[in-house]
C-alpha cells in the first residue's frame, strides 16, 4: 500500500514551502509527495470565460506565480530522496516541456490528472518514459478509461490505474467505491484511489476493496487558501490519514483463531464465574441450584458447571464466594 500526498502547488512559488510540503508529508506517513507542473499558457486559453467556481484570471495568475525554477525543483527533490532515503518526490506534469523537465529530476513516478487522461500525445510521452506511469480515472466514461489504458499499454505494462471522482470536495456515499474491483477485474493491473472525499472514510472502505495506491491533497493550512484548500488535509490530518488506511489490511487479513491477549484480558472481568448461591457443609453433594453465576470468573468458569455437579465439598462453603479447586476432591 502507498499513500501519495498531493501537495499539487500549495508551496505558492516558494521553495521553503515546498521543503516544508516534502518533510510534514514524508513525516506524517505518506510515501510520496506530488506536485503539480502548469505552465498555464500551455494550459488555459486566453480571455473571458466562465471557468467553474474559479475566477480564470485569478486561476492563471496563481498558476503562473506558483512556479518553482527548474533547478530549485530538482535540488528539491534530491533533497527530499536524502531525507526519505529513497525517490520520494514528484508531479503531474500538465504539458510536455513540463513532462521532460520532471524526468529530469529522476521521479519514482509519473502521475496523469483525469484532465489529461484523454490527451494522448502526453499518454504517449508518459508511457515511453521508463517509469511507472499513474493515471487518475474522473470525468470519464468507460470507453474513455479504455481508451487511455489500451494508449499506455502500447508502451508500458508498469501502470495504476486510480479510481477517482472529479467533484472538489465529495461525499462519501458519492464515492462510487463499487468501481474499484471492477477496474481491478477489467484491467488486471495495481488499482488506486485518488480521493477528493472528505475525511478517511471512503478510503478505508476503497482499501477494503482492494485498493493499492491512495492520493489525498494536502496543504501546511487550509487558511494559506489556494485552489485545493477546501479538500486538502493538513498535516495532522494527512497523519491521521495514514493510520486509519493502512490499519484496514491487517485488520481484514486476521482470522479468529484464538482470543487475542487483550481479549483475555477483558475476560478476566467480563466472563462468569461459579460461586456458591448459599452456605454448604463439608460432605454435601453439589447440585445445579448450588451455584450462582457471577462476574469474575475464578477457578471454574459457568461452563464447567455440569462437570462439578455431583461432587461433595471437602470444605465448608460460603454464600457468593467463589467454588476454589480447595473445595473439591
Amino acid at each position: 500500500m502507498k499513500i501519495i500526498s498531493e501537495a499539487a502547488m500549495n508551496h505558492f512559488g516558494s521553495v521553503p514551502l515546498l521543503w516544508r510540503c516534502v518533510e510534514s508529508s514524508i513525516q506524517a506517513g505518506a510515501d510520496y509527495v506530488k506536485f503539480q507542473l502548469i505552465r498555464d499558457e500551455e494550459i488555459y486559453a486566453d480571455g473571458q470565460y466562465e471557468y467553474g467556481t474559479y475566477d480564470i484570471d485569478d486561476v492563471r495568475w496563481l498558476r503562473r506565480y506558483s512556479r518553482i525554477p527548474h533547478r530549485e525543483y530538482e535540488r528539491a527533490a534530491d533533497r527530499a530522496a536524502d531525507f526519505a532515503g529513497y525517490r520520494c518526490m514528484t508531479s503531474t506534469p500538465f504539458d510536455l516541456r513540463s513532462l521532460d523537465e520532471l524526468l529530469q529530476t529522476d521521479p519514482p513516478f509519473v502521475k496523469i490528472a483525469s484532465g489529461d487522461n484523454n490527451y494522448m500525445d502526453l499518454l504517449d510521452a508518459a508511457g515511453r518514459c521508463g517509469r511507472t506511469v499513474i493515471i487518475s480515472t474522473g470525468m470519464s466514461t468507460i470507453p474513455q478509461i479504455d481508451r487511455a489504458v489500451e494508449r499506455l499499454m502500447r508502451h508500458t505494462s508498469d501502470i495504476v490505474v486510480m479510481h477517482c471522482v472529479a467533484a472538489y470536495p465529495h461525499s462519501c456515499e458519492e464515492s462510487m467505491l463499487g468501481t474499484i474491483p471492477w477496474l481491478r477485474k477489467r484491467y488486471e493491473v495495481p488499482i488506486g484511489y485518488s480521493d477528493h472525499s472528505l475525511g478517511y472514510g471512503a478510503a478505508m472502505l476503497a482499501a477494503s476493496l482492494g485498493a493499492d495506491w491512495f492520493e489525498k491533497h494536502f496543504t501546511l493550512s487550509s487558511d494559506n487558501g489556494g485552489l485545493d484548500a477546501k479538500h486538502s488535509v493538513n498535516p495532522a490530518g494527512l497523519e491521521e490519514y495514514c493510520r486509519m488506511v493502512r490499519s484496514v489490511k491487517p485488520a481484514l487479513e486476521t482470522v479468529r483463531e484464538a482470543p487475542s491477549e487483550a481479549e483475555l484480558y477483558t475476560a478476566r472481568r467480563a466472563r462468569r464465574g461459579l460461586y456458591f448461591s448459599r452456605d454448604l457443609p463439608v460432605g454435601h453433594i453439589l447440585g445445579r441450584e448450588d451455584f450462582i453465576p457471577l462476574r469474575p470468573e475464578r477457578d471454574f468458569s459457568v461452563e464447567e458447571m455440569e462437570n462439578l455437579v455431583g461432587q461433595p465439598l471437602v470444605s465448608p462453603a460460603e454464600k457468593r464466594t467463589p467454588v476454589s479447586k480447595e473445595h473439591l476432591q
